[in-house]
């Protein structure tokens, strides 16, 4: 298995998610971004904002555990994307993916394979095999 990068290592907090099609992922400071949505009288806290900004604005970063988060809290989304964006008519339900689609662009207009693949032993013993 590769190795994470230092940033990971020494991070806090380090979110996990694992989706059939992009594979598993790992997210920098997941547990903040889940607490605003939980909570979103967290937007008070610029920190908060500020790393959901850093999420949205990313471009290496796909859609996924934006939508995950708004999966797990539906009522924290539209709060906290009407600080975030400064639109106060904002609705995640009618606006949420015309956001995605606009700002991750390079993920909404290709199809995704997994960013990582798990191989067995076996499988490597067998690959091995086959050189």
């Amino acid at each position: 298995m590769g190795r994470l990068p230092k940033d990971y290592l020494e991070a806090d907090g380090v979110g996990l998610i694992y989706d059939e099609t992009e594979g598993l992922n790992y997210y920098l400071d997941f547990g903040h971004l889940d607490a605003l949505f939980a909570n979103p009288d967290h937007v008070r806290d610029c920190t908060y904002i500020t790393l959901l900004r850093e999420y949205l604005n990313d471009d290496a970063v796909s859609p996924l555990p934006l939508r995950r988060l708004v999966q797990r809290h539906p009522d924290g989304a539209d709060p906290v994307f009407r600080v975030l964006l400064r639109k106060p008519g904002f609705s995640w339900q009618r606006d949420g993916e015309e956001l995605l689609r606009s700002r991750k662009k390079g993920f909404t207009d290709k199809e995704l394979a997994p960013s990582y693949s798990v191989v067995g032993e076996r499988l490597t013993e067998l690959l091995r095999t086959q050189q």
